[in-house]
């Protein structure tokens, strides 16, 4: 119940831009794993998930508030407080990363759309592990924009309209030609 209320907590003001995300930065355990035979009693368990660095927040942070609730968690249980958990941060771990605001991309690449007739598309944010974070770090001006439906995508069901195919290729083309001085 401590790690559930810590990711509600987390939830608390998020950047309106996550729309009705309900966990914007949410915390899940995907993978849990313990002891070696079946018959036996395990002597521990393993458990790896994801947990969603806020918008802003540096990595080493949000790691650090994590542990501490970790250690209120462990601290109130009996058995925990004589083994407490030991945490080990492995595998992808994934800063946020975002557009400045005010930065000029943005009405660019929205009026490309619209210019190619993809309609009036709205900002917001996602709650995803992406390379955006890789170019934002370096200074690098980055958004997303692409076809398809997000809920679909990395899953069974993904699929994109190749209509949709088309007018993002006509809006990044619209972008380009804009930004390099062709109107």
């Amino acid at each position: 119940a401590g790690l559930q209320e810590f990711e509600a907590d987390r939830q608390q003001d998020a950047d309106p831009r996550f729309g009705d995300a309900r966990y914007p930065y949410g915390l899940s355990i995907g993978r849990v794993q313990a002891g070696d035979w079946a018959s036996s009693v395990p002597d521990r368990l393993v458990a790896e998930g994801r947990y969603g660095v806020r918008l802003g927040e540096p990595i080493a942070a949000a790691q650090a508030a994590f542990q501490a609730r970790l250690a209120v968690v462990c601290a109130g249980h009996d058995w925990l407080a004589a083994h407490p958990v030991r945490l080990t941060w492995t595998g992808g771990t994934f800063a946020s990363g975002q557009l400045p605001v005010g930065h000029p991309l943005l009405p660019a690449m929205c009026a490309a759309v619209t210019d190619a007739g993809g309609g009036d598309p709205q900002e917001r944010a996602v709650a995803a592990g992406t390379d955006l974070r890789l170019y934002a770090a370096a200074g690098v001006p980055t958004l997303h924009y692409g076809p398809g439906d997000l809920n679909l995508a990395h899953g069974p069901l993904e699929q994109v309209p190749l209509a949709e195919v088309a007018t993002a290729a006509r809006a990044f083309a619209l972008l380009t030609l804009r930004s390099c001085g062709v109107r």
